[in-house]
């Protein structure tokens, strides 16, 4: 039997090496990879990407429409045969997360001082999730 257009989607996992974090049908995933966001929905070509941080929005069809958003930070996406899987060191569900104390770790990171090139780099890249992480919050609200 085939799928009915209301049906039809993509089956998007998300995996950490503790857990799987999400597993359901979708009608579209926007994924943050390290050079931009890119949206994948039924019939999409194969491809192998990394991600960087951000969130993994996911629209379902299990009867009625609904937005999750997942924060991912590094990691790979495999796309293939309308599966997207998802495989991230870190990955925390929207709903999850407090504003307040996003907030606070943003403070604290902004606040270190960073001296040397690696170290520099890490103060970035940890603000950057940081942020990411802020807004998450603030749209899951």
């Amino acid at each position: 039997m085939a799928d009915s257009p209301r049906t039809a989607g993509i089956q998007c996992v998300i995996v950490t090496p503790e857990t799987t974090i999400l597993d359901v049908k979708a009608r579209s995933v926007v994924l943050p990879l390290e050079d931009g966001q890119r949206g994948v929905g039924r019939g999409h070509a194969p491809f192998i990407g990394r991600l960087g941080a951000g969130a993994v929005r996911i629209t379902t069809v299990d009867g009625r429409e609904a937005v999750h958003s997942v924060f991912v930070e590094k990691g790979f996406v495999e796309v293939s045969h309308d599966v997207v899987t998802v495989i991230t060191q870190r990955a925390l569900p929207a709903e999850k997360l407090d504003l307040g104390t996003a907030r606070q770790d943003l403070a604290a990171i902004s606040s270190q001082a960073a001296r040397g090139d690696e170290a520099i780099d890490a103060k970035l890249h940890a603000q950057q999730a940081a942020r990411e992480i802020v807004r998450i919050a603030e749209r899951a609200r």
